[in-house]
């Protein structure tokens, strides 16, 4: 099936999915074993998407499956082969990556799940951990072997609300200065941060 490669496109299908899906979730409730394949399906979605240069996050992906919101783009340099790849997701590019799934239906065929994704990153600036917060929606569809696979994902950044937000805030600072910023010196950035503004 040709679709073509729009935001409008993309919800038109997520919509006609979510209405296929619950014309049909009269036909069969989840089973256990469907509900803990598909929790699996979404850990090791975002397990790859962690893993920068070694993942293959589309291994999940069905035959056919659309990513809206892929976790990285190749920079077009001009040049006729693929230029670097360029990570976007949050899992891809926060020091810190966590992932909750705050919805879960499915019947035998379908599955629509909701992810609340936290990115935490340290800002050496300001000597303080922020975090930043998407909403995924995956669509997954059980194959003729039994597998579940993605046939469409789309994540959207969110604010976070006051009563969503971690508190206390993790402290990366270690984390920071002995990956991100380990060309750093930890001593001037503390002391550049307390002259303020």
């Amino acid at each position: 099936m040709l679709v073509p490669d729009t935001g409008a496109s993309l919800k038109h299908l997520l919509l006609s999915l979510l209405i296929i899906f619950a014309a049909s979730a009269h036909v069969d409730a989840q089973t256990p074993q469907d509900e803990t394949a598909i929790r699996s399906v979404i850990d090791g979605w975002y397990t790859e998407q962690r893993a920068g240069e070694d993942g293959h996050p589309w291994r999940y992906l069905a035959p056919g499956g659309i990513d809206n919101s892929p976790g990285y783009h190749h920079v077009d340099t001009g040049a006729a082969r693929l230029g670097p790849r360029a990570y976007t997701s949050l899992a891809a590019t926060s020091l810190q990556f966590n992932h909750e799934i705050t919805g879960l239906a499915a019947d035998a065929r379908f599955a629509k799940v909701n992810v609340w994704e936290r990115g935490y990153f340290y800002a050496w600036a300001a000597q303080t951990t922020y975090e930043q917060a998407g909403s995924a929606l995956f669509v997954l569809e059980k194959q003729a072997d039994g597998r579940w696979l993605v046939l469409a994902h789309q994540t959207n950044t969110v604010g976070i609300p006051p009563t969503l937000k971690t508190d206390p805030m993790p402290d990366l600072r270690a984390l920071f200065y002995s990956t991100l910023g380990k060309d750093r010196d930890p001593d001037v950035d503390a002391a550049e941060a307390k002259k303020g503004w």
